[in-house]
């Protein structure tokens, strides 16, 4: 019986030293490099098999700086993600800023409120935008998990696992990759990894989050931001409601329309009601501009058009649809 006494001790003092060292994601990115990352992507399929494969979209970890908010509690995450592989040069970074001010388990997609002089001269608060706001990451042993649709700890959707290249991978290289990849992600277990290290990080935040905001210093904070991000707002919409009400604004409005009635009447519109895609070839081109299903496009009316069913064809092999300088304005219907 004292056996299993003292067994049951030391289990428990060991989930209790386990809950100490779960850590919060600020203190994750000490583990984790800057540069370039490759994506594992985590699928299942029915059976929960790993479906494997590499996401061929651009990763990289530009800069991690002080949390202008928290200065010296976290950071400020900014990467490269999921940009082209093919156009580097239109490559942005995207901000990642913590999900909590005392005890962070992810790491959100945001952007400041208001403009560089109004963050200057009043701080910074995070906007609140649901159309980003699910997108997290969540930094875990130097890997970064990637997660879209977060609703709360258990209703996300994990897309990949970013692992850090230490050197550039070569095409032949990551063709094995791709096929290892897989038994990889089995062997992994990521979705199993991230749902345990929610469930005891949040838990824990809960804890510590309650006995941060006991402090003033602390409440202040968390009061201060909110502050910011209403004046800011409000600030906004009255520029907004401003220029909005001035007589230039109206001026402009006018200009703009009369610019695009100019346009329209330049130009003939294509409505497709043929059930099929159409492509509409301009008098002595081969390329197409498609029309989808019930959609429609506007095309000069200075040239004689045409459509087909063929996206590989040119105007020499179509049909006549609209006919130069004498359906400008108009709308035509192919059934």
């Amino acid at each position: 019986m004292k056996t299993k006494l003292l067994l049951l001790f030391v289990l428990l003092g060991l989930g209790g030293i386990a809950q100490n060292e779960i850590k919060h994601q600020t203190e994750q990115l000490d583990l984790i490099n800057k540069g370039e990352y490759i994506a594992y992507f985590t699928k299942q399929n029915g059976s929960s098999e790993y479906e494997g494969g590499l996401d061929k979209l651009i990763y990289k970890l530009t800069k991690l700086q002080d949390y202008r908010i928290q200065p010296g509690a976290h950071k400020e995450v900014y990467m490269v993600f999921a940009g082209s592989a093919d156009h580097p040069e239109r490559h942005k970074e995207t901000m990642f800023l913590p999900d909590n001010e005392a005890f962070p388990i992810t790491y959100v997609q945001k952007v400041f409120e208001g403009n560089k002089d109004m963050q200057d001269e009043i701080g910074f608060a995070p906007r609140i935008n649901r159309l980003t706001d699910g997108n997290r990451l969540v930094f875990l042993e130097g890997k970064i998990y990637a997660i879209k649709d977060w609703k709360d700890k258990d209703n996300y959707k994990l897309v990949s696992v970013l692992e850090h290249q230490t050197k550039k991978m070569g095409g032949l290289k990551k063709m094995k990759e791709v096929m290892r990849s897989p038994k990889k992600m089995k062997a992994m277990q990521p979705h199993e990894t991230l749902q345990k290290y929610l469930d005891n990080a949040f838990e824990k935040q809960q804890t510590v989050y309650d006995q941060w905001m006991k402090k003033p210093q602390n409440a202040a904070i968390v009061e201060n931001t909110e502050s910011i991000r209403k004046l800011t707002i409000d600030a906004i919409n009255k520029q907004r409601a401003d220029w909005r009400n001035s007589d230039e604004y109206r001026r402009i409005k006018e200009r703009n329309q009369s610019f695009a009635q100019s346009d329209l009447e330049n130009r003939v519109t294509i409505r497709n009601n043929s059930g099929k895609d159409i492509y509409i070839y301009a008098e002595g081109s081969s390329n197409g501009s498609r029309v989808s299903i019930s959609g429609n496009g506007t095309f000069s009316c200075k040239k004689n058009q045409y459509y087909s069913f063929n996206g590989n064809s040119s105007a020499a092999n179509a049909t006549k649809i609209a006919s130069a300088n004498q359906s400008c304005g108009q709308t035509i219907t192919v059934n």
